[in-house]
C-alpha cells in the first residue's frame, strides 16, 4: 500500500477507497451524520409538538402517528454516531409513511389546502444528497418515489384513500401555514449544505491540482519487519502538506482525488517520490536491498498513460525496478477485472512486483488469484486483531497464512501492534509483519535513523523485534 492510510498506523487502505472499492466511505458517513441529525430533531420536535396539541384539543386518536414520528426521531439521533446507510434508509422510510399517513388524515377542505405533503420535498432531496450514484435506490428511486408520491397528493389522486377522520377545524388553518413554512425551511437548509459542501469539494479539488506542481505532497514510510528483526522493506505513505500549514491526512482528500481523477497525478507522484527513496539507498549496502511498496488505484491501472509514464520515472531515477513493489486493494478487481490484470501482467514484464493488499476482504477468488502476478499477500489488520482471543478468527488466519504458503506467496500481517499477535502469527507460520509494534510511519530521514539505530541494536547484540 502507498496511497492508502489506516486509521491506526497511517495507511490510507483503511480509510480511504475510491467510489470504486469504498475509498468515499468517510465523506459518505459524514453525509449521512448530518442528515440524520436533521431528521431526528425534525421529527422529534414535530412529533412532540403535534402530539401535545391534539391531546389538548381530545384527538388523542390521532396522535398515535406523531408518536410513532418521534420514534423515527429517536432512532435517528441514535444512529448518529454509526451513521451507517442502513440506518438512513430506515429513518427515510419511517418518515415516508408517517407524512404518508398525516397526508392521508390531512385532507384538503374548502379553505385550508393540504399540507403534510411538503414534507415529501426535503424528504427527497436530503436523500438524493446524501447518496452517490452507486447507491441507485437511495439515489434515484427513493427520491423519485417520494416525488411522485407528492404528485400525487397535490392532485387529489389519493383523497379517496383519506379515512373518515380529520384534524379538528381550530388548527387547520395554522398548522397548513406551519407546515408550509417548516417544510420549506427544511429544504432551503438542505439546499445550503450541499451548496456548501460543493463549495469546499471545488475549493480543495482546486488545491489538490497544484499540489503536486507545489511539492506538497509527501511521502512516510513504515517498516515492513520479518520475525527475526530484518527490515525487508517500508511501505509509501502519502499526506499532503496543505498550503493552509496543516498535514492532512489521506481521508481528507484521497476520496476526491479518486473521484475527480486526480488520483492519477497524486499516485505517480508517490511512485516518483518512491523511486527518488530508492535511488537515495542504492549507493547505501545497508539500504540498497530494501523494497518499497506503493498502493495503485484500479483508476491508475485503468488510465492508458500509467503504464509508460511509470516506466518512464523509474529508467530516469535509475533504480531497479524489482525493488519497486504495488500494493493493490482485493476489492479494486471489482471494477474490469480484465483489463485490470492487463496492466498488473505489463507491469510486471518492465520488473514491477505486486502485492495483493487487504486479502480476504475483497472480491478475488482463489482462480483469479491464480492468474494474478502476485508474489505477496498482505492480511488485512481485522484478521490480526481478533485472533488472539478468537478460536474461530485464529483458525481463520491460519488459513490465509496456509493459503498463501499453498500458492507460494509470501503473507505480510498488517497491523500487528502487540507482542501477543507477533506471537501468534510466527507461530502460525507468518514470516513478514508491518504495524505500530515495529513502527510508525516515519519521514525518510526519521527512517534512516531508525534504521541506524537497528544497525547498531544488531552490533550491540541487543536488536529486538519493537524496534
Amino acid at each position: 500500500m502507498g496511497l492508502g492510510e489506516r486509521v491506526r498506523n497511517g495507511s490510507i487502505g483503511r480509510q480511504a477507497r475510491s467510489r470504486h472499492f469504498d475509498a468515499r466511505r468517510s465523506i459518505q458517513r459524514e453525509r449521512i451524520g448530518t442528515i440524520l441529525s436533521i431528521a431526528g430533531t425534525t421529527c422529534i420536535f414535530l412529533g412532540l409538538a403535534w402530539t401535545i396539541c391534539y391531546l389538548h384539543f381530545g384527538r388523542g386518536d390521532l396522535s398515535f402517528v406523531f408518536v410513532g414520528l418521534m420514534g423515527v426521531g429517536l432512532f435517528a439521533i441514535s444512529r448518529v454516531k454509526r451513521s451507517d446507510v442502513g440506518s438512513l434508509m430506515i429513518v427515510a422510510h419511517g418518515v415516508l409513511f408517517a407524512v404518508c399517513a398525516v397526508g392521508l388524515i390531512d385532507a384538503p377542505i374548502e379553505w385550508v389546502p393540504r399540507s403534510a405533503h411538503l414534507f415529501l420535498l426535503p424528504l427527497a432531496a436530503g436523500v438524493a444528497f446524501t447518496f452517490e450514484p452507486r447507491y441507485r435506490y437511495g439515489s434515484l428511486v427513493f427520491p423519485l418515489a417520494c416525488l411522485g408520491i407528492f404528485c400525487a397528493f397535490s392532485v387529489g389522486a389519493l383523497d379517496s384513500l383519506a379515512p373518515g377522520i380529520s384534524p379538528p377545524l381550530e388548527v387547520r388553518a395554522w398548522g397548513a401555514r406551519l407546515n408550509a413554512v417548516f417544510s420549506m425551511a427544511l429544504l432551503a437548509l438542505i439546499f445550503a449544505i450541499y451548496r456548501i459542501d460543493i463549495g469546499q469539494r471545488l475549493r480543495m479539488e482546486r488545491d489538490l491540482r497544484s499540489a503536486v506542481r507545489n511539492g506538497e505532497i509527501e511521502v512516510h514510510y513504515q517498516p515492513q519487519v520479518t520475525s527475526t528483526g530484518v527490515v525487508t522493506g517500508v511501505e509509501a505513505l502519502v499526506r499532503w502538506r496543505h498550503p493552509s500549514g496543516n498535514m492532512l491526512s489521506p481521508d481528507t482528500f484521497i476520496p476526491l482525488a479518486e473521484e475527480s481523477e486526480l488520483i492519477c497525478e497524486v499516485g505517480l507522484e508517490v511512485v516518483r517520490l518512491a523511486c527518488e527513496t530508492l535511488r537515495h539507498w542504492s549507493d547505501d549496502s545497508a539500504t540498497s536491498t530494501l523494497r518499497v511498496a506503493v498502493n495503485v488505484s484500479p483508476v491508475q491501472l485503468l488510465d492508458r498513460g500509467f503504464l509508460s509514464s511509470v516506466s518512464k520515472i523509474i529508467n530516469s531515477y535509475g533504480v531497479d525496478p524489482v525493488l519497486l513493489e504495488f500494493e493493490l486493494t482485493e476489492s479494486a478487481l471489482s471494477t474490469d477485472a480484465e483489463a485490470v490484470v492487463e496492466t498488473m501482467k505489463a507491469l510486471e514484464v518492465i520488473g514491477v512486483t505486486w502485492a495483493l493488499d487487504d486479502f480476504g476482504t475483497g472480491y478475488s477468488s482463489l482462480s483469479l488469484l491464480r492468474s494474478l502476478p502476485v508474489r505477496k499477500l498482505k492480511i488485512d489488520r481485522r484478521f490480526v486483531d481478533g485472533a488472539v482471543g478468537q478460536e474461530g478468527a485464529r483458525r481463520l488466519l491460519g488459513k490465509i497464512v496456509e493459503i498463501s504458503q499453498v500458492m507460494g506467496m509470501e503473507a505480510l500481517a498488517e497491523g500487528v501492534e502487540t507482542a501477543d499477535q507477533l506471537d501468534l502469527l510466527v507461530g502460525l507460520g507468518c514470516v513478514h509483519f508491518q504495524g505500530y509494534f515495529f513502527s510508525r510511519p516515519l519521514t525518510r530521514e526519521s527512517l534512516m535513523r531508525w534504521l541506524d539505530e537497528r544497525r547498531l541494536s544488531v552490533v550491540a547484540g541487543k536488536v529486538h523485534l519493537s524496534g
